[in-house]
């Protein structure tokens, strides 16, 4: 039997029409290829710049905590520590109230900080009590050096009113052994102190990093370095990762000064780049200006 087709009817795809649509098919492909790809590589760009950013943020924000109060003339920067790879200083770590003294412990309450909230470290060799005096010369800090401390009971009779209670911790008192003999009026202000040292150093892993060293007591020498943010790029290699510093007038010093007692200003200046890819790089330097430069 004889089946007829219709006129104008197909049984199928010719071979070019196959072709085309093979090619057509090919470059929606390509395209969606292409455009992912592309998306891929802004997004870790992106995700490279946020790495920066927070690395150099990160310095960013320790940094000018530990320097803004310093006082140079006090010599809270050590002589011929002020160097372009690293930075020695000494840390406030406690201020109190003298409550009562003898000429080898000083009994004081602690200063209440953030949230009421009162806090002294472990007291350790190598540790400075600087006690605020009062002569003709003017006010100065004297420099007593401490061996321990210890929890005191009792309160401190010369905090009497609710809002001298507000400023210094009267319930927690500490007793601190000195190592140097010195006698203290009851109601001097004190400060407890501690060596530092930030460093601009290389790892391991061949790439550069803000650091901290904190001192030891026991060993009295500096603990092993450990990393704050990073990496930067080398201090050396023309890229400028250092610490610069200034007088009030803005004329600078020159690494490893002997006398850092003039030192108004510390910049340091911030070159970082990923640890994986040298495709984003981003800078920042921190400026602090001490408070205490006089």
């Amino acid at each position: 039997m004889l089946i007829s087709r219709p006129f104008g009817a197909r049984g199928g795809f010719t071979l070019v029409e196959v072709s085309i649509a093979l090619v057509l098919a090919a470059l929606v492909l390509g395209l969606v290829f292409a455009v992912g790809r592309r998306l891929g590589k802004q997004s870790s760009g992106e995700a490279e710049r946020l790495a920066v950013s927070e690395q150099l943020m990160a310095a960013a924000e320790v940094l000018p905590i530990d320097l803004r109060g310093l006082s140079p003339l006090g010599g809270d920067i050590a002589l011929g520590e002020a160097r372009d790879s690293s930075l020695q200083l000494r840390q406030t770590i406690a201020n109190a109230l003298v409550c009562s003294a003898s000429a080898s412990t000083w009994t004081v309450a602690p200063y209440l900080g953030a949230g009421g909230r009162s806090v002294v470290p472990g007291v350790q060799d190598g540790d400075t009590a600087w006690l605020l005096s009062d002569d003709d010369a003017g006010e100065h800090w004297r420099a007593v050096r401490l061996r321990a401390a210890r929890r005191a009971p009792g309160g401190c009779s010369l905090v009497t009113d609710a809002e001298g209670a507000k400023v210094f911790d009267v319930t927690h008192q500490w007793s601190l052994d000195l190592r140097d003999s010195a006698i203290a009026s009851t109601g001097a202000i004190i400060r407890v102190t501690r060596p530092i040292r930030f460093s601009f150093y290389r790892a391991n892993d061949g790439h550069w990093y803000l650091g901290l060293r904190t001192w030891n007591g026991l060993s009295l020498e500096f603990n092993g370095i450990q990393p704050l943010s990073g990496p930067f790029g080398p201090p050396s290699d023309g890229r400028g990762t250092r610490f610069i510093y200034f007088d009030s007038n803005g004329a600078g010093f020159a690494s490893g000064t002997a006398d850092t007692r003039g030192i108004a200003r510390i910049e340091a200046l911030l070159h970082a780049e990923p640890g994986d890819s040298a495709s984003v790089r981003d800078s920042l330097t921190v400026v602090t200006a001490l408070r205490n430069r006089r």
